[in-house]
């Protein structure tokens, strides 16, 4: 069942003119929609006023997200975050290296033990093979 209601005009709003003191937090359409037992789409077809009202509101509470910097700062950030890229291009560029010397490292580990056991490995059999069937 849906109330009827009958909205005053400018600041006599009804729960409008106070919308603090009945629970002490910020008035909301979802609030007053279930306050009155009013579906939201009629809600906003048949009350214009407090839809306007809750506009109103909204408009004055509207602020920039994010403070705009000073020139100077802006620039000091630029200029650590260009440092610290640097910085890290380096490293990846010693642990790219490292990276290589490390397999560099390993491949010799690994072909000694082969070399001193006598495995021939496939690269040199097929090289091997190959000569054999040229000649």
């Amino acid at each position: 069942m849906i109330r009827s209601i009958k909205w005053g005009t400018g600041a006599n709003l009804g729960i409008f003119a106070n919308p603090h003191q009945a629970c002490g937090r910020r008035l909301t359409v979802t609030g007053v929609e279930k306050r009155l037992g009013v579906p939201h789409a009629t809600f906003y077809r048949n009350y214009p006023q407090p839809i306007a009202w809750f506009k109103s509101q909204l408009a004055g509470r509207h602020r920039p997200a994010t403070v705009p910097k000073t020139g100077t700062r802006s620039d000091d950030e630029a200029n650590r975050l260009r440092r610290e890229n640097s910085d890290l291009r380096t490293l990846v560029r010693i642990y790219a290296e490292a990276i290589r010397q490390l397999t560099v490292d390993k491949a010799a580990l690994e072909d000694e033990p082969q070399a001193l056991s006598g495995v021939t490995g496939l690269t040199e059999r097929r090289l091997h093979d190959a000569d054999i069937g040229q000649t």
